[in-house]
């Protein structure tokens, strides 16, 4: 189900196996990081207040009513974490959730609270898998050699991904 509203989020068809539906947000993941380093390249400057608008829709921003100051407010603020501090675009997409409701209405002392209580749920809420893969994405080389907590987790997500293949396997033999 997480996958279905995760394409459905990202505007992409929620049809087909679970492999299909992680292929598809792999490959939007691919293009939004492509995306980032092109913009950057040319200078957030430069674009238009159409284009920050369709960028920051395709990040899964607001992208109605604002001013072009803050669609490149909004997607600078993208840039720099996707990109300057690498953290993983999956997460980035996921949080744009939480800022959807911020932007309706600016937060007052206990609405900051309660909207950081809510990323705290969601995220423990997430599946132990997306949980691994974000871990291990941010983790530095030196951390996967050295940190055995890292590493157990590297050891649990190809676990995973090989129970997946022999599932498929065994689900196309049975065809």
């Amino acid at each position: 189900m997480q996958l279905v509203n995760m394409c459905r989020y990202m505007q992409l068809q929620p049809y087909g196996a679970d492999s299909f539906l992680r292929f598809q947000l792999r490959h939007r993941i691919r293009q939004l990081k492509e995306d980032d380093q092109r913009i950057i390249w040319e200078g957030i400057d430069s674009l238009t207040k159409m284009e920050l608008r369709e960028a920051c829709q395709e990040r899964g921003m607001r992208s109605t009513g604002l001013s072009k100051e803050a669609y490149k407010k909004a997607l600078q603020q993208w840039l720099d974490l996707s990109v300057h501090k690498n953290v993983p675009i999956s997460l980035l997409i996921m949080s744009r959730t939480f800022f959807l409701q911020e932007e309706r209405a600016p937060a007052t002392g206990d609405e900051a609270a309660n909207s950081v209580a809510s990323l705290v749920d969601a995220i423990s809420g997430m599946d132990k898998e997306v949980l691994n893969e974000v871990i291990l994405e941010v983790a530095t080389q030196e951390e996967k050699k050295s940190n055995p907590d890292i590493r157990k987790i590297k050891l649990e997500i190809v676990t995973q991904q090989n129970e997946r293949i022999r599932e498929e396997r065994e689900a196309a033999e049975k065809k």
